[in-house]
């Protein structure tokens, strides 16, 4: 460990463990940790899991991947030799800006106890430039700023796979970096992070959160939760949930496909957990993809309905999704046919006019379409679960007991 330290600290900046300094000596760890995590087997298996959610809050990662990879003690006492505490370099690094609260938590969490059980399982989102935002006081009045995080050295590792997304007025074509997860003393998973390479950063100034809605192409992935007080980020939001599932969805199908596997059967070979209701458009856009080749609706609807499952995270039934109509067809209108089949279906089977996927208003209720086109429904906490059966979604629960 010591030599190969001292060999990075001299391939890099041409120093030494007792010469470096301590910016210098966190790089050279966190290439260490990226070469030791890349040596790992990816866990396998006859079944994978895909977890979408607009969030990842995976927090500061040399720690936990030293620990996941059972060498923290040995770096510590290396570094401690040369008159340098980890405890101090742990300090230094950026914490992603990819998620905010326990939505994104969760995810994480999931994403360490899958890898840790060695079980088949990845992270879906997106790669968010600047995060929420970062507070700080000016004047004894809170103020809020970008919170940049991605460097030239960073976990995230570029791909070679690319998607092309349509939207009503424009085609995006989709990057992929990947962050290793390894799990404690097992394989190792990946959280997939989809961005766009049109992204202009300089959009945004340095003294507020403030940018330009309407340029697509340029502010995709710069924010989580861009502020949707207005159309413009309202119509954002939705931007970002379709690039986020479409690219996420012809991930999964071009993998299933290089394994061979009979799309037919998709629901034998992945699940895909939606993680509250930003991933729900991944529903209608796997249907338009399978349709697409050459799948018939009753087929398509069939098997997805058999793949994804939906995790709900409020009991307040007004913080659930609902997106307008006329939102959707200037955004993302070839989805809307898929939409308005899937409600005409519900329709024909209950009368009941609060279970229906678009409304009187015409607006879509994303969990609906979750609930109604996947197989499982789970609140986070097994208490949570209870109330939505007895109350917020006992509507849905006395049709479907066995979701």
């Amino acid at each position: 460990m010591e030599e190969r330290l001292q060999t990075l600290l001299n391939e890099k900046f041409g120093k030494n463990l007792d010469t470096c300094s301590q910016a210098e000596l966190f790089q050279a760890l966190m290439i260490l940790t990226k070469e030791e995590t890349q040596k790992l087997p990816q866990n396998q298996g006859n079944k994978k899991l895909y977890y979408i959610s607009a969030e990842f809050l995976i927090g500061k990662l040399l720690s936990n991947n030293l620990i996941n990879l059972g060498l923290y003690e040995e770096v510590e006492k290396v570094l401690e030799k040369h008159g340098q505490k980890l405890c101090e370099i742990e300090e230094l690094e950026l914490e992603p800006s990819l998620g905010n609260g326990g939505l994104g938590r969760l995810a994480a969490c999931f994403l360490d106890s899958i890898a840790t059980l060695g079980l088949p399982g990845d992270g879906i989102g997106l790669n968010y430039h600047f995060g929420l935002f970062r507070q700080m006081f000016e004047d004894h009045k809170q103020k809020e700023v970008k919170n940049p995080w991605i460097t030239q050295e960073s976990w995230l590792v570029r791909q070679p796979e690319t998607f092309q997304v349509p939207f009503k007025d424009f085609t995006l074509k989709s990057v992929l970096y990947d962050i290793d997860v390894p799990g404690y003393e097992s394989g190792c998973n990946r959280l997939h992070l989809f961005d766009v390479d049109t992204i202009d950063e300089s959009l945004v100034p340095e003294d507020s959160i403030d940018f330009d809605k309407k340029k697509i192409q340029k502010n995709l992935t710069l924010f989580l939760y861009p502020d949707d007080s207005d159309d413009d980020g309202r119509k954002l939001r939705i931007y970002q949930q379709y690039f986020m599932v479409s690219c996420g969805a012809q991930l999964i199908l071009k993998e299933c496909e290089d394994k061979g596997y009979d799309l037919h059967k998709l629901n034998e070979h992945v699940v895909i957990q939606i993680n509250d209701t930003h991933p729900s458009m991944v529903i209608p856009e796997l249907i338009r993809l399978l349709t697409g080749k050459g799948f018939t609706m009753d087929e398509a609807v069939e098997v997805v309905s058999k793949t994804c499952a939906y995790t709900n995270h409020t009991i307040l039934a007004e913080a659930l999704e609902k997106w307008p109509m006329d939102y959707l067809e200037e955004v993302v209108p070839h989805l809307l046919p898929i939409i308005k089949e899937l409600d005409e279906r519900v329709r024909e089977k209950y009368a009941d006019e609060s279970v229906y996927i678009i409304d009187a208003d015409e607006r879509v209720h994303m969990a609906h379409m979750d609930i109604h086109y996947g197989f499982s429904v789970n609140g986070v906490a097994a208490l949570h679960t209870e109330i939505l059966k007895n109350t917020e979604l006992n509507n849905f629960y006395k049709i479907y007991p066995e979701k």
